[in-house]
């Protein structure tokens, strides 16, 4: 009589064996779909701020150039011409008439 006894806490130890295996690994499926749905936002995040670096990059180098030309005697005449009206003796300045 104490054979099907045993044999019943075997398989009742077998089928918890195989139910927290059987969780173990649903919990592992869930965990990798999730690490996937990051990762595939990190990596969209990244190609954006990849983008952006590139653009403050492309600004720097705008900014660069502009500090060279400040620092040139052509910028100087350009900012003499626009702001003070002033002209070179030899130059004839036209200006548009007025709608008013």
């Amino acid at each position: 009589m104490k054979k099907p006894n045993k044999t019943r806490r075997r398989r009742t130890g077998l089928y918890l064996v195989i139910l927290m295996v059987l969780l173990f690994v649903i919990t592992m499926g869930f965990q990798g779909m999730s690490l996937s749905a990051d990762c595939e936002k990190l990596s969209a995040e990244q190609a954006e701020l990849e983008a952006r670096k590139k653009e403050l990059e492309e600004e720097r180098d705008e900014i660069r150039d502009k500090a060279e030309y400040m620092k040139t005697d052509a910028y100087i005449e350009d900012l003499a011409r626009e702001k003070f009206g002033l002209a070179y003796d030899d130059e004839i300045i036209f200006k548009a008439a007025d709608s008013d």
